[in-house]
């Protein structure tokens, strides 16, 4: 019987340099392992494509949300069949972790080694963003959070701010410089069924997990796993506003304002104009977008 294979996908500069001979103490006696260390901002993609091609049972993405998601994006350029053999993992070595916290996964190579003994896969829903260009259509897949408004403002913000700073805090500190000066966008949103949604929003979040903006859960009802994204719209608000609602925000918990609303759907085309769009953290592109939900597309380990 062939060993199980496990190939690991580390960021170049996040994680630690005893990590790779940690990972082979731990697992090179039971299983096959490759590892695999990124040296660009692209390349955790194109290293798990290869890995899907070549028959690797376990991918386990080592770094932060955008490492995860490099990887998610990798293993959907494969072809179903080869999907459907490997299962994603995640162990979180990055600034915000957050898509991990809907996973319920954390840094112990103990729990990745009792998820992979256990065969803990759950199969979870991937959104599908669609972006037009002047060489076609572009797609993105991600598996937590996608938002235009002023969260890319903040992702540009956080960029600037010195890299010693606990991730919280630059993202709190972020939230607030930009607060200060950003003003709403006009967007118009269509649903699936044909509703048209008009008007000047501050954010407008399309989500398949809980939290962004380190552990931040802005989607209170999102699951990885209801075949539902849920779009949050946030009209208007200062820094006061932030702060007074930050409670609810750390627990996850609806925000109780008239100027917040939340929706479930299937798909939708988000139309605007200087709208930037953040994809996991990243900056992609710009509206027009158009979000879609693939349901139970990808095996992941997961200890919920």
């Amino acid at each position: 019987m062939a060993q199980t294979r496990l190939v690991f996908i580390l960021h170049g500069l996040r994680c630690p340099r005893s990590l790779p001979d940690r990972l082979l103490q731990r697992f090179a006696a039971h299983y096959q392992v490759d590892i695999h260390i990124t040296t660009s901002a692209v390349s955790a993609e194109d290293m798990a494509l290869q890995a899907v091609e070549q028959g690797c049972d376990y991918l386990i993405a080592v770094g932060g949300d955008g490492t995860i998601h490099e990887v998610i994006n990798g293993v959907m350029r494969a072809d179903a069949a080869a999907r459907e053999r490997v299962a994603v993992g995640a162990l979180p070595f990055g600034t915000g972790n957050d898509f991990v916290r809907s996973l319920g996964v954390n840094d112990s190579l103990e729990q990745l080694e009792q998820l992979i003994a256990s065969q803990r896969v759950r199969r979870i829903d991937l959104g599908r963003l669609s972006l037009p260009g002047e060489a076609g259509e572009r797609v993105i897949w991600f598996g937590n959070i996608a938002s235009l408004g002023i969260s890319s403002a903040i992702v540009e913000q956080v960029r600037r701010l010195p890299g010693w700073l606990p991730a919280s805090v630059a993202f709190y500190l972020s939230i607030l410089l930009t607060l200060l000066r950003y003003r709403p966008r006009r967007m118009q949103l269509t649903l699936g069924d044909g509703e048209v949604i008009s008007g000047d929003f501050l954010s407008l979040c399309v989500a398949n997990g809980r939290y962004f903006g380190s552990g931040l859960g802005i989607a209170p009802m999102a699951r990885l796993d209801d075949g539902l994204l849920e779009v949050v719209m946030i009209k208007r608000g200062g820094g006061l506003d932030f702060l007074r609602h930050l409670p609810s925000l750390r627990k996850a918990q609806p925000v109780l304002d008239e100027r917040v609303r939340y929706l479930s759907v299937r798909s939708l085309l988000v139309e605007g104009q200087n709208c930037p769009l953040e994809v996991d953290g990243e900056l992609v592109g710009q509206a027009p977008a158009r979000f879609t939900l693939e349901p139970a597309v990808l095996r992941c380990l997961s200890a919920l």
